[in-house]
């Protein structure tokens, strides 16, 4: 009997060690799986940006919104642009996912619709009144007014484009966002180009400075904005030699001016705990340029698609990302999405998005 009861014993033990061990087991991969999904969410390091895009597919593209534009007599050039857009974001990636675009040719076609109707209304009320005038200063006065608005429906493009575009663009399923309004925008540019007319240039650095301060402020990535820290004194120690050297150059260290600025511009933008990282230089942009222009001419424009994957591949492959980013606190912003008047107009005054 008492050989019996040991044995009882000893099995109760057992039960309980496995028990024991099992609960362990089963906490330890629970804990080794939260550890786990913690790091593949919280990214650290640095990312580059990289295009994948392929000459004949582009090429493709080309051919076929060529072949349509033509067959509807300039009608599909709406559908065209957002088919070449798409192509170009979605080949476009970053860590391990590629960039969409949503824009559809429908939404360009009427926001183009409606900036032409714009432009002839403006048109049509300015040779109105212009038939009217009999006097000079009448006249003098209403080409300031129109130049005025000229000026206000640029501002109207670049301010809509930028909404818009950023309002189509994701990345992960998280869309991109931009904040700015057409009368903060009118404002700094207004103050912007008055300060430099005054000082004869010399305020113009400052004023690109505050406006890429506030572009960038506005524009965010689901929840979280974009950040810069650009100090204009920078700005104006670059710009003010890159001008002295272009005069001594004739022209030609433009290339290194613009690469300057832009990267710049670039290094002192941050988003979250992360910054961009660029690596442009003058000489190599260049050089891209150049072959870009050669590629194109030597072919009689049949190069195209190719001489723009390859300028593209080489101006993104700039670009990084460094720091940390923790993807689980990006969320999705609220959804504000706007017309494409302003990616019309973007067009029709052919401003570069």
């Amino acid at each position: 009997m008492p050989d019996s009861q040991q044995e009882k014993n000893n099995s109760k033990n057992t039960l309980s060690d496995l028990k024991l061990n099992s609960s362990d087991s089963v906490e330890n991969k629970v804990s080794t799986a939260s550890e786990t999904d913690t790091e593949d969410t919280v990214l650290e390091g640095n990312w580059p940006l990289t295009f994948a895009g392929k000459g004949s597919e582009l090429f493709g593209i080309f051919i076929e919104n060529i072949f349509l534009n033509l067959l509807t007599l300039g009608i599909f050039y709406p559908w065209a642009k957002a088919r070449q857009l798409r192509y170009y974001y979605s080949s476009t990636h970053i860590y391990d996912s590629n960039f969409q675009f949503s824009g559809t040719g429908k939404e360009m076609f009427f926001g183009l619709a409606k900036a032409l109707a714009l432009l002839f209304l403006l048109n049509f009320a300015y040779e109105t009144l212009l038939a009217g005038m009999v006097l000079d200063w009448m006249l003098i006065l209403s080409g300031l007014l129109y130049f005025l608005f000229f000026w206000l429906l640029i501002v109207i493009a670049s301010v809509g484009a930028r909404r818009y575009r950023m309002s189509r663009t994701s990345w992960r399923g998280i869309r991109f966002r931009f904040e700015g309004t057409f009368k903060e925008t009118s404002v700094l540019i207004a103050k912007g180009w008055l300060l430099t007319l005054l000082s004869l240039g010399l305020y113009y650095p400052y004023y690109r400075n505050r406006f890429q301060a506030y572009w960038t402020s506005k524009s965010s990535f689901g929840n979280i904005a974009f950040s810069y820290d650009g100090q204009g004194k920078e700005v104006f120690r670059i710009w003010l030699w890159g001008i002295l050297l272009s005069i001594l150059t004739l022209g030609i260290y433009m290339f290194w001016l613009k690469a300057n600025l832009q990267r710049y511009f670039w290094n002192h933008t941050a988003y979250s705990d992360s910054r961009i990282i660029s690596s442009l230089y003058g000489g190599k942009l260049l050089k891209e340029t150049m072959i870009y222009m050669l590629l194109v001419i030597f072919t009689f424009g049949f190069g195209l698609a190719w001489a723009a994957v390859r300028y593209k591949r080489f101006y993104l492959g700039t670009l990084s990302l460094e720091g940390k980013i923790d993807l689980a606190a990006i969320k999705q912003s609220e959804a504000k999405l706007t017309g494409a008047t302003g990616e019309g107009m973007a067009d029709l005054f052919d401003l570069e998005m």
